[in-house]
């Protein structure tokens, strides 16, 4: 929809009433897709144990302001189980050099059930997964920073920032995955089976929110 966000949710909440009333089964469905479209944008910053400085976290915090929950997550943590990289942004601290934690870690970010299917992490990190940030820190008593970001690199097979960097690229990614939401609300409405005086009302809104999208 376009408009601030303000705009945008009253003219959501008169569409799903209008829905609900020629067809209240779809009404609610729409409502449904409507609160997961809706749910708060989510960062995890995920990094072995002390690889996640409070620095990072505040900068990455106020970058992304009020727009997501920003939680950080211990990889490879002998008293815990293994995270779920599941948010809509994941930055992956490196600290220094390159674990086979963190590739594990890249692999569960991607496809949870990789881990399964292969015992080579490092094959399957090749895959583009745009929910993806890595950083490498804590590189400042290294005799040679840029060639431990090269390894990195390639060890990762994907772009690896310096953490000063990685805020911003967190804020593009946020910027992909709002984007992402509107694709999949799109794709669930038209899937919605409705009455066809809801149905116009569902076509109506779904040419709002692909027009408001382009």
């Amino acid at each position: 929809m376009v408009g601030d966000a303000g705009t945008a949710h009253a003219r959501w909440r008169q569409i799903v009433e209008d829905i609900g009333r020629f067809d209240a089964r779809a009404g609610r469905q729409v409502q449904r897709a409507l609160d997961r479209h809706d749910a708060p944008l989510r960062v995890q910053i995920a990094g072995r144990g002390g690889a996640v400085r409070p620095a990072l976290r505040a900068a990455v915090e106020a970058a992304v302001a009020a727009s997501a929950l920003v939680d950080t997550v211990e990889l490879d943590s002998p008293d815990r189980p293994e995270p779920v990289l599941d948010a809509d942004v994941v930055l992956l601290v490196l600290a220094a050099r390159v674990h086979p934690a963190d590739l594990a870690a890249l692999v569960r970010s991607a496809d949870p059930a990789a881990l399964v299917r292969s015992a080579d992490p490092a094959a399957l990190v090749t895959r583009d997964d745009e929910r993806l940030v890595v950083v490498l820190d804590r590189t400042e008593r290294l005799e040679d920073a840029e060639a431990a970001f090269a390894r990195a690199a390639a060890h990762v097979r994907r772009p690896v920032l310096t953490p000063g960097s990685g805020p911003a690229a967190v804020v593009e990614r946020l910027g992909s995955a709002r984007r992402r939401r509107d694709a999949v609300l799109a794709r669930d409405l038209a899937g919605i089976g409705a009455g066809p005086r809801a149905r116009d009302v569902i076509e109506a809104a779904l040419d709002d929110l692909t027009g408001s999208s382009r």
